[in-house]
């Protein structure tokens, strides 16, 4: 079976691209399609199709796949289309995707669908969209016209991934039938479920981790402010926040007006393994979220070994079992957020342990490769 992922750029995010080469090992022929964003190392059942950057590079890609496609399609899509840029844009989209002669088209960005009418029309019955936190949980609530798109393009969707069963109930509002939905949980790779927690020895100060990047969903704001409640109660720490891009001047100047500088490291972004090696170097990470799925940086903490206090956004319950495997608090709640850690603090290592081991445990058995490829067979092949 001929699979076509529409993934916006290549590499994509770490999750998607587990699931790309996963899926490529089980024996579908996958093509990627998207911009070069950096350097991406794909299976060998992986074909890759890189839209260029440059115009000149976009009109010789158009040409050629107008040639190699025998021109399919060409007078519907110029039908579809008001206007020349609106054309050389839709070429863009289209071409590809019909070179690729898919037997199904799987959409991991559900706003990719918005006012992609005619791609349900050139193949229907073939579209697979992945449900994922942000397209799902605000999108449509700020971009009015991706939500008119989800509730007229979703009926006509063959089959849905949503990533946590939260996302899949929310996904139901804006058109996604529950009889189409399939729950299916990111997993771990198998190096990391493999090794084995090791305990750590308590430190005179807490070290308290957080990654993502620097977005507004991710409320690192309201973990400064718990980490500066902390430090009135003469709690000792450090804070390391790994977050891609360049750091907003909203949280120097916060860092600067709660007088955190000497306590909060932080570092624009490292390779991923990078990050698990300093993630297991914490004793605690923090997600400090007002929306995810399932955050996949919580699913690896959780497997390395590092205890996670989370908001109980999205479908992070489904994970986090509050005082067993972790701790949940409620987003924007600072104090809750800091009393959480200040509770941590005084933990003995043993307590510490037996969390860090049940969270090993849920990860194990709920997101492993093992029941990832079978589930996703079954859903491409539905």
């Amino acid at each position: 079976m001929n699979i076509t992922i529409l993934t916006g750029s290549l590499p994509s995010a770490t999750f998607v691209d587990a699931q790309v080469n996963a899926m490529a090992e089980d024996g579908f022929s996958i093509t990627v399609i998207g911009k070069k964003s950096g350097q991406y190392k794909y299976h060998r059942n992986v074909r890759a199709i890189v839209v260029p950057d440059s115009t000149a590079q976009r009109i010789l890609f158009i040409l050629r796949l107008l040639i190699l496609t025998g021109f399919k399609y060409f007078f519907r899509i110029v039908r579809n289309t008001a206007g020349i840029y609106s054309l050389y844009h839709d070429l863009l989209f289209y071409l590809p995707i019909i070179y690729s002669k898919p037997d199904r088209i799987h959409i991991q960005w559900a706003a990719f669908v918005h006012n992609r009418d005619l791609l349900f029309d050139l193949f229907p019955g073939k579209i697979l969209v992945s449900l994922r936190g942000a397209h799902i949980n605000y999108t449509p609530i700020t971009t009015p016209e991706i939500k008119e798109s989800y509730q007229r393009l979703f009926p006509k969707v063959h089959r849905f991934h949503a990533v946590s069963k939260a996302i899949a109930k929310e996904a139901e509002q804006y058109g996604a039938s529950a009889d189409k939905i399939d729950i299916i949980y990111s997993f771990v790779s198998d190096e990391i479920l493999q090794k084995p927690v090791q305990p750590k020895t308590k430190q005179a100060e807490l070290r308290i981790i957080s990654v993502g990047r620097f977005f507004w969903k991710k409320g690192y704001e309201y973990a400064l402010d718990a980490l500066a409640l902390l430090k009135e109660r003469g709690i000792t720490f450090t804070y390391t926040l790994i977050a891609e891009g360049k750091t907003p001047a909203s949280i120097i100047y916060q860092l600067h007006q709660i007088g955190l500088k000497d306590r909060v490291n932080i570092v624009n972004g490292l390779s991923h393994n990078e990050v698990l090696k300093v993630i297991e170097r914490h004793d605690v990470l923090v997600l400090p979220s007002v929306e995810e799925g399932i955050a996949n940086v919580v699913l690896e903490a959780m497997a390395a070994g590092t205890p996670v206090i989370s908001t109980d956004v999205g479908g992070m319950k489904e994970v986090i079992d509050n005082g067993v495997s972790g701790y949940l608090v409620q987003p924007r709640d600072v104090k809750a957020i800091a009393e959480t850690l200040e509770q941590f603090v005084v933990m003995n290592e043993e307590q510490r342990f037996a969390i860090a081991t049940e969270a090993k445990d849920v990860v194990g058995r709920q997101h492993n490769k093992q029941g990832f490829v079978p589930a996703f067979q079954q859903f491409y092949n539905h």
